[in-house]
């Protein structure tokens, strides 16, 4: 299969997964559930929707022929994956914490990015779906925002390949901030696309951004679960810091 071929089908698999849901559950066997029933119901539907998509993607990928010039050159060692995939999830972290730090003197108060309390009352009431916000989701968005669309615009710049990871990682960083629906919360998206792509570039390998991308958002869904009076405080401390550092 050729490269872009498997790039549309992987769009397209991906935006499938994303809507079939909302279509799905506006058939006559669904009126009759209540508001719970209905997104215990959609969450199901949506996780085996993305189990199909992921194994699908994973699949044609494989297929590919004529790889990106990102992908044709010598790999980071498997062995350095993990480490790599640490090293990115602490810089993700860090960027978060400061980034917040900054939201809550723009705007006032404890900043929560709606997407994530939205996604934090969902896995309280259905616990499955840490695993689809932890595993699934960030497997398929770093198929289509890292291998397709950053990938795809980093092969076709030629010439410099600074100017070429600059343009590439500025747009597939943009669409992800924006795919997330958080106006005020760009920032925090755009940055994290934007580390995301870089451990793509630097270790040739979308296993590493992928287990980043995991290992952020079940740290967020979890340490939110656990411990939400812990967060707040973090972020009140955080704040007092800001005030003693830049009165």
């Amino acid at each position: 299969m050729t490269r872009l071929w498997a790039s549309l089908l992987t769009v397209i698999i991906y935006l499938l997964s994303q809507f079939l849901p909302a279509v799905i559950l506006k058939a006559p066997q669904f009126a009759q559930y209540s508001g719970l029933e209905q997104l215990k119901a959609g969450i199901y539907i949506q996780l085996v929707l993305f189990l199909i998509a992921a194994t699908t993607i994973i699949f044609i990928n494989f297929k590919i022929k004529d790889p990106t010039r990102l992908e044709s050159e010598v790999k980071e060692p498997n062995k350095y994956i993990i480490p790599w995939a640490l090293l990115g999830f602490a810089l993700v972290m860090v960027y978060q914490f400061i980034v917040s730090i900054v939201l809550t003197q723009i705007y006032g108060g404890q900043q929560v990015s709606p997407n994530t309390e939205k996604l934090i009352i969902i896995a309280r009431k259905i616990p499955i779906f840490i695993f689809f916000v932890s595993i699934i989701g960030p497997l398929l968005e770093e198929y289509v925002f890292r291998k397709v669309i950053f990938g795809e615009l980093f092969n076709a710049i030629k010439g410099n390949r600074i100017v070429a990871f600059v343009i590439a990682t500025t747009v597939s960083s943009l669409i992800f901030a924006l795919a997330h629906n958080d106006f005020k919360f760009i920032p925090v998206y755009f940055g994290m696309g934007v580390i995301f792509s870089l451990a793509y570039v630097w270790t040739k390998r979308l296993a590493v951004p992928i287990i980043i991308h995991m290992l952020q958002n079940g740290f967020v869904v979890i340490f939110q679960l656990l411990n939400p009076e812990t967060m707040k405080k973090t972020t009140e401390q955080a704040s007092f810091i800001y005030h003693i550092f830049m009165p």
